[in-house]
């Protein structure tokens, strides 16, 4: 590789490295936004949060990677031309290949970059993104629950608080329980305390009542208690390994063998060849719209002023 190639591919890459940084930091802001509530104000641990920020970055990252590569070369081919610093290395005898190889360099590198994230970790991550916001919502169901509203807790609890403290102290408390479908219940207590034990959240309720009706015989029938026990989980590693996995999911291989005895797999066949080939097309993409914005760039007659118009073109092209 020639000194000049080196040069303009190190300016590539500590361009590209702010810009990268950039815009993973104002992803990653606008994420926190949607996520800190959970830790902040519900008590949910600082490292799930951090979790799921990471684990959403990589189903973005190989969008953002021709979009990233095609303003680097933008602005790095853009203040050489204005420094006349292309101009120089043309006279010098430099060809235009040798003044493009570097963008062909710098996007098979990112290509490669991007192929690991499609084939491999955004699947896994998206997995995992979506196993841990299913275990938020029903492992950490009891410290995500908010004051005067009505929390739905997974497919089976709707509780009402009224007033919850630090301690994990409760007043006035509504509790309905559907997990019998033909007996649904109604807990209604005074007070309690939040538990969290080794198999899971529970509620202490005290001094209250629990309200019976049955679907069948269509009565009514009330339980008075001071103390009552209401256990909020239970395993749900069973539950979660049946749960349908959307194409961003699935690997390669079971994107193109998808279970025809299972209706959703057949709704969704087109859904999984969309998928395939956006994995494939993405890396693509880090390559070809790098040498398309550089092309342009090289292709442009040689002006004393900076030519806004045209530059202004290239990023509406972007």
């Amino acid at each position: 590789m020639k000194l000049i190639e080196k040069y303009i591919l190190r300016q590539l890459i500590n361009t590209s490295s702010l810009i990268l940084i950039l815009i993973i930091s104002i992803f990653s802001l606008s994420k926190s936004v949607q996520l800190i509530d959970l830790s902040l104000n519900r008590g949910l641990p600082l490292i799930f949060f951090l979790k799921l920020i990471v684990l959403s970055l990589p189903a973005i990252i190989p969008i953002l990677l021709p979009i990233i590569i095609c303003l680097s070369v933008l602005f790095t081919y853009s203040r050489m031309r204005n420094d006349s610093e292309l101009i120089i290395f043309e006279s010098s005898g430099t060809s235009k290949y040798n003044l493009l190889r570097p963008v062909l360099i710098f996007g098979l590198f990112f290509s490669f970059i991007s192929i690991l994230f499609t084939l491999y970790l955004s699947p896994v991550c998206n997995k995992n993104f979506k196993k841990l916001l299913y275990e938020i919502k029903n492992d950490y169901s009891s410290s995500l629950l908010e004051e005067g509203t009505f929390n739905t807790i997974g497919d089976n609890y709707t509780i009402f608080i009224k007033k919850r403290t630090t301690d994990g102290k409760l007043s006035s408390i509504f509790i309905h329980d559907t997990r019998n479908k033909n007996k649904p219940t109604t807990l209604i207590a005074e007070e309690g305390s939040l538990l969290k034990t080794n198999s899971g959240n529970s509620i202490l309720l005290e001094n209250g009542s629990q309200h019976f009706f049955s679907n069948i015989d269509k009565k009514l029938s009330v339980l008075y208690f001071e103390k009552y026990l209401l256990a909020l989980n239970k395993d749900h590693t069973s539950e979660l390994s049946e749960k349908w996995k959307s194409p961003s999911e699935r690997t390669i291989y079971e994107l193109l063998n998808p279970n025809l005895n299972n209706g959703d797999d057949r709704n969704n066949l087109q859904a999984f060849r969309a998928e395939l080939i956006q994995r494939f097309s993405l890396p693509l993409n880090s390559l070809t719209f790098g040498f398309f914005v550089v092309s342009l760039i090289l292709s442009q007659k040689f002006h004393r002023v900076e030519n806004f118009n045209f530059n202004l073109k290239v990023l509406l092209i972007i």
